[in-house]
This record gives structure tokens, sequence and C-alpha cells, in this order.
């Protein structure tokens, strides 16, 4: 069972040095030689973010491993990658996306233990402090602010990637456990696994077939399903869920879709401040850029509200109490769609003109949006509830 991606895949584009060196050989008649391409990965890989500037495609580094830590509230966390492994703690970009079974997702919605695939990038300028120091020894834990953390699930099926089943096999050694064993369908993943291999598998697993929960038998030969990991004894991977059929998975992804709509209706959408024109009223024109991997019909409502409400936010995405009386209504003036926008943007940018500017709206600090959906009253836990609980949230550092 293969689905075509839904979203686009990384392509690191070229460095602009690295540009300039392949024009400057190509009107000398010659050819670029490939050790100098090692300065242009080197620069995408240690990009360091910028408030309001999105990264580019292919920047920063891919880490894979079971979620360990989660703290929701501030949309942080950590993965372990094997046994032995340091935990590998981590902030969420602001305009980082969570996917959970193929769906738009937040931190809170993944269980502890659930392997992931994520990218990660330095820390956003300002937030170097926000993730204790890297450890010595370990090279990637400095790449500790995800701007994409994905289940294998949404990993692959991104990527048109499914498993056909060969078999099952007994496994051997002090603790022998039963194994699902599979071979990859579809093309190379960076950061996957490309090779035959096996999966532990038990009664733990939930094995679904027409939206419903099927008995191991149902498992076949030449079937190509789908797979969510954790870890398994001795290191190995452990299946939590495997779909046997699109119906199946599609109805999870439709639960998780649910779920996300539910969370941005009560908290809004995210965005930042590209620019501000201050009134002599007191008011002004506040310009934003709506961030991405949202259900696209939250965009819809949004650009459907033309007196949406808007709300300054933490890096976190943290607001202060529940929004009602710290947001301003305003009078869409323009609102303009790009294609291929870059990660962590929807591409979507809206100019806003509202009666009161607040000390938050500046360029490059975060706002959400509220659209025609019913005000909630958030858990307390939830609320920014001062200025200094701003700086503290910025700042706060994970063990």
């Amino acid at each position: 069972m293969r689905r075509g991606p839904s979203r686009a895949d990384d392509h690191a584009p070229l460095h602009p040095r690295w540009i300039r060196i392949a024009l400057l050989a190509l009107l000398m008649g010659g050819h670029p030689t490939p050790a100098l391409a090692a300065p242009a990965v080197d620069a995408l890989k240690d990009h360091r973010p910028k408030p309001g500037i999105f990264p580019p495609p292919g920047a920063g580094i891919l880490l894979n491993g079971d979620l360990v830590v989660s703290d929701p509230m501030n949309r942080r966390g950590a993965l372990r990658s094997s046994q032995h492994a340091p935990r590998h703690y981590f902030a969420m970009l602001p305009y980082g996306m969570v996917w959970y079974h193929g769906a738009p997702a937040d931190v809170r919605d993944i269980p502890p233990g659930t392997h992931l695939h994520g990218r990660f990038l330095l820390p956003l300028e300002g937030e170097e402090e926000t993730i204790s120091p890297p450890s010595k020894g370990n090279a990637t834990s400095r790449y500790n602010h995800a701007i994409r953390l994905e289940d294998d699930v949404s990993f692959y099926t991104r990527q048109n990637r499914a498993w056909k089943v060969i078999g099952f096999e007994q496994g051997g050694g002090p603790a022998p456990r039963r194994k699902l064993s599979v071979e990859p369908v579809g093309p190379s993943i960076e950061g996957g696994l490309n090779k035959p291999t096996l999966f532990d598998i038990d009664d733990s697993t939930r094995i679904w077939k027409n939206r419903a929960l099927v008995d191991r038998d149902q498992i076949e030969p030449g079937l190509e399903v789908q797979v969510n990991l954790t870890w398994g004894p001795f290191d190995s991977l452990a299946t939590t869920d495997v779909w046997l059929d699109e119906t199946s998975l599609a109805a999870c992804q439709e639960i998780q879709r649910q779920r996300h709509l539910r969370l941005i209706r009560s908290r809004f959408l995210p965005g930042w401040i590209d620019a501000v024109t201050n009134h002599d009223t007191g008011g002004g024109d506040v310009t934003v850029t709506l961030f991405g991997g949202m259900d696209p019909s939250l965009y819809r409502e949004i650009r459907q509200d033309q007196r949406p409400k808007i709300c300054d936010a933490a890096n976190t995405l943290r607001t202060w109490s529940y929004h009602q009386e710290y947001s301003v209504r305003g009078n869409t003036l323009e609102w303009h769609e790009t294609e291929d926008p870059p990660p962590g943007s929807s591409g979507i940018q809206l100019r806003i003109r509202i009666p009161q500017m607040l000390d938050g709206f500046r360029p490059g600090r975060i706002v959400r949006l509220k659209g025609p959906w019913t005000y909630v009253l958030l858990p307390a836990d939830e609320w920014l509830a001062s200025p200094e609980e701003y700086e503290q949230s910025s700042k706060l550092r994970l063990p």
C-alpha cells in the first residue's frame, strides 16, 4: 500500500557562493570540481535561522529516534536514537511543523515512545540558550531546533514508500521475539530504511484492516503495508501499528486531522509579522505571513473572515490569557499567496488594518490570528501572564 507524497520533498538549493564559483568556471570554459561543493553543503547544514526569515530547503540535519520527553505547552521534548545514545533535546521552531498519521499535528498529539523523523537546525538567533549546551563529543546535539517532526507512517507515505510483507520469522538470542519480515517498495529515502528489515511484532501491535482491528493472521505475504514503530529490545524496531489497507490509514488520518482542527480553532493560526505601518490614530497596518503545516481548511476560513482578531505570542506560540483580553479586531486589506514557499511558510501573506497597535506587533514577532471560530477558555497553564513570563518561556532550558 503506497500513497503519493502530500507535501514537497526537501531539495537543498546551492549556496550563492557555490553558484558564483560554478558560473565563473563555466565562463572560463572549465567545470567546477566536486570538491568545491563541500563549503556549500556545510553552509546549508549550519544555517542559522533568523526571526522573520524562513530557512532554505534542506537546511540542518536529519535525525530520528523515539520521543522520550515531551513538553506540549512549550513545544519541546527529546528523542532517543538508541539504547546507549544520549537524549537529543529539542525545541520546535515557531514555524516548526508536526505530522502524525499523515495529518497536521502538535507535540501534544504524539504518544511517548513513538519513533519520529525530524529535520533539526541550529537555534534561532536569540534562542541559543533555549536548550542546554551541547554534550561534549556529541556533534549533532547543537542542532536542537526542529522545523519538522513526523512519525514513520507520515515520513514514508510522504515520499511514496511502502513495505512489502515477506513473512514472519522467529528471532533468536536471549530474548527471542516474533519478527515481521519486510522489504521497501518505492524510492530510496534519505534518513530512512532502504533495505529489507525485520520489525518486532506481538499481541500489543494494532493491526488495522477495513477501519477495524484484526488478528495477526490477516498479514499475508505480498501485502504492501504501512507501519508505525517504537523501541524494541536490543535496539530493534517494534511495531505499534500496521495498516493493511488505504481505508484504515485514511480513517486514522481523519481522526488526527479533526484533532488538529479542534486545537487550532481554539488557539488560532500562528504566523509572524513582516512589516508594520503606524497611523497617527494609534492604529496601523500589520503584514503577516502565516506558518505552514496547517490543514488547508483553516486558511480558507481565515480568508473568509474579513475581520480576523490578532494577538501577539511567544516563540513557543503561547499567548497572553485566553486571547480575548489581549487581541485586536482588524480588517483584512490584502491577501497574497505564493507557490512553493520555503519550509515553515504557508505562502500566505495578508495585510490587516487594526485600530490599536499592541507592543508585540513588531517585525519578526509571533502572532496568532482568530478566524470565525468560537472562543474557548484555555487552561491557565497555557497562558503567558506577564512580560516576565514571556521572557522565561523564551529561555526555558531543558536538562
